[in-house]
């Protein structure tokens, strides 16, 4: 009998393992059938921006300011801006072609992990391709990225129609390519660096025969940043590791804030950042190796390291992991990266070191007596670094309450912090978070570095609360503890050891997931006569009782990965005659002659009457401001050189 049963159990798990496989193979090869569609479309556009490039004329505006801000940033020839002109309209164009065809976007976005498998890492190390795996890259034409724009690791990134590619297989030449070692064109070695006489391999020793490189060796009128996502439904470890490489041009005369950047970071379900890696082209910085090529130019590179980002925060929660490498700001110095194994690799040693807060949960600390309680964590030095400071911040709504300078106990990989209930000030009213710092110095052949590192606590939930303090029974009543958008967070969460008894009205609406209207007790939530949750308000109970664990439970998680931003063109359609833009307009408008040039301007309202008028010659462009003019149709007339008439109708709103 018990032999049986041993056998029943090995197919149940064969069985179970065998329908995983399929699902993890189904969805790799549902994956490899979208990226041959994006693949097809990547022909479309190109053929559609051959099609119509003659037929398009950047804006003055961003043809303009294209020019002036790359000679204010470097020295560039007149073919070399012409070059940078080019790009940018057919960067346009490609915008063009997905506000005309949005539908084709969605090729781009990776398809969510079946749930069923969704605790497995499934192609971590890019052996099944880019099955899994959102790719842009955003060609920031100058001056659109700018000193306004560039904000070295706080630069925004979001997938839009145009910036999102698929990688190429070994062409060092694009802005994305997967390196792989049993296709044509694969480079054993760095094409930039074997230039220079360092062999680093484009392949992790660890890794298998695949990995993905970000970002080009060219900049030349943009700023490129490019961006790899990947979205997990469940975190179900508690830190992510993976390996990569980096290599940055530098120049000694561009101050730190607008040199190249590497950055990776994880986010939370609402976009919040979990924990983040920012590692800034700086020749001090011990993670880097130097080659001065001249006076102007240093290139550094690190050598495939490892490195470890903390995740417990969303532990058995949604996540995302976004690594960005970005060009300097004015366009001319590269920044590129190599990266593998994203999931399913364990650093022994962290190369940038590691710092975690075991998670605590504690409601209504004793503050009449002041017991004492710990805060502890582990944690792990970079490479050849050592401990220099370490303290805890107590944190309520982002403001600091509190700090404890140094732990009470402190090992080689281990601390602990003890807490006094009166650090969280007199008569404590809320939620409290914990977060721990350290500084890490290191030495080596560039000198002394120092390296921080900071933890925000791992507790899903607020750290410390002092909400209602465990009080047996709450009764909630209209009008005093009706709920609206302008309600405080002590009045939108409540909690009891025993009962809630309700008959109050919610009207929190248009709330983000977390927000909402959420009571806890350990026996009942009553809502009697009464009590109201309008439309489009949030509201839960649950019998929780004081756990000072407020989590917006949602039945089905909906969130949408890497949405889709949308974006307006900046061309001008020239046609026969001439062209304009923006129609409909609220300011300015500019006209385009095509091939040719005119002698006059003029607007005149739909029923003839002359608003504007203007006399030139042999002007192609001009600009009018239509601010001031009373909102509705007007019609525009150009009197070519030829003295031909082309007129056109001009939305006023």
């Amino acid at each position: 009998m018990q032999n049986k049963v041993t056998i029943a159990l090995i197919c149940i798990l064969n069985l179970i393992f065998f329908n995983s496989n399929a699902q993890v193979n189904e969805y790799i090869q549902s994956e490899k059938s979208r990226i041959s569609g994006a693949n097809q479309i990547e022909i479309e556009i190109e053929k559609f921006v051959n099609d119509n490039f003659k037929d398009y004329e950047l804006a003055t505006s961003v043809s303009n300011e294209l020019i002036q801000h790359l000679k204010e940033e470097e020295v560039f020839t007149d073919a070399e801006l012409e070059r940078a002109i080019i790009n940018e309209k057919r960067y346009e164009l490609r915008k063009l072609f997905f506000l005309r065809n949005p539908l084709k976007k969605e090729k781009y976005v990776s398809a969510v992990i079946p749930a069923s498998v969704a605790q497995q890492c499934v192609n971590g190390d890019f052996e099944d391709g880019t099955a899994g795996y959102t790719f842009w890259s955003d060609a920031h034409p100058q001056p659109a990225s700018g000193t306004a724009f560039f904000l070295s690791c706080a630069t925004p990134t979001t997938p839009t129609a145009t910036n999102m590619v698929t990688p190429s297989t070994n062409n060092f030449n694009s802005t994305i390519t997967m390196i792989d070692n049993t296709s044509a064109g694969y480079q054993q070695f760095d094409p930039v660096l074997a230039g220079l006489g360092v062999n680093l391999p484009t392949l992790n020793s660890n890794g298998n025969s695949k990995c993905i490189k970000l970002n080009n060796a060219f900049g030349l009128g943009s700023s490129d940043q490019t961006t790899v996502s990947r979205y997990f439904p469940v975190i179900n470890q508690s830190t992510i590791d993976f390996n990569f490489s980096l290599i940055m041009d530098n120049k000694p005369a561009h101050g730190q804030p607008i040199q190249p950047f590497f950055r990776v970071r994880v986010l939370d379900q609402n976009n919040n950042v979990v924990d983040e890696i920012c590692i800034i082209a700086n020749p001090d910085n011990c993670l880097f190796n130097v080659i001065n090529v001249n006076s102007n130019r240093r290139v550094l590179y690190t050598g495939w390291i490892c490195a470890r980002l903390n995740v417990e925060d969303i532990l058995n929660q949604p996540g995302t992991i976004e690594f960005t490498v970005s060009d300097c700001q004015p366009s001319a110095h590269f920044g590129t990266v190599y990266i593998d194994n994203i999931c399913g690799t364990i650093c022994a040693t962290p190369q940038l070191g590691a710092l975690s807060i075991t998670p605590t949960n504690i409601n209504c600390p004793d503050v009449v007596t002041n017991t004492p309680f710990e805060v502890c964590g582990t944690y792990q030095t970079p490479v050849h670094s050592t401990l220099a400071t370490m303290s805890l911040n107590i944190i309520q709504n982002g403001v600091l309450i509190g700090t404890i300078n140094a732990p009470h106990t402190l090992t080689a990989n281990t601390f602990c912090f003890t807490v006094f209930p009166s650090l969280f000030g007199a008569n404590p009213s809320g939620d409290f978070e914990f977060q721990v710092n350290a500084s890490f110095n290191v030495v080596c052949t560039a000198g002394a570095f120092q390296y921080d590192i900071s933890d925000n606590s791992a507790n899903v939930g607020p750290d410390v609360t002092f909400n209602n303090c465990c009080i047996p029974t709450l009764t909630v009543t209209s009008p005093t503890d009706n709920l609206n958008n302008m309600a405080a967070t002590t009045l939108t969460q409540r909690e009891r050891s025993d009962w809630i008894k309700a008959s109050n009205i919610i009207s929190v609406g248009n709330n983000a997931v977390g927000n909402g209207i959420d009571y806890h007790a350990a026996n009942f939530v009553e809502l009697n006569p009464g009590f109201e949750a309008v439309f489009g308000s949030q509201f839960v109970a649950y019998p929780e009782g004081c756990s000072g664990n407020y989590v917006y439970k949602q039945e089905e998680n909906n969130i949408n990965q890497n949405p889709i931003a949308t974006e307006t063109s900046n061309l001008i359609r020239v046609t026969n005659g001439f062209g304009m833009i923006p129609n409909p307009s609220s300011s300015t408008i500019e006209i385009v002659m095509n091939n040719g040039t005119f002698s006059s301007v003029s607007i005149t309202t739909i029923d003839g009457k002359i608003v504007y008028e203007s006399n030139t010659t042999n002007a192609s462009k001009t600009q009018i401001d239509v601010s001031n003019y009373a909102n509705g149709i007007y019609i525009i007339n150009v009197m070519s050189n030829e003295r031909q008439l082309y007129t056109q109708k001009l939305i006023k709103n």
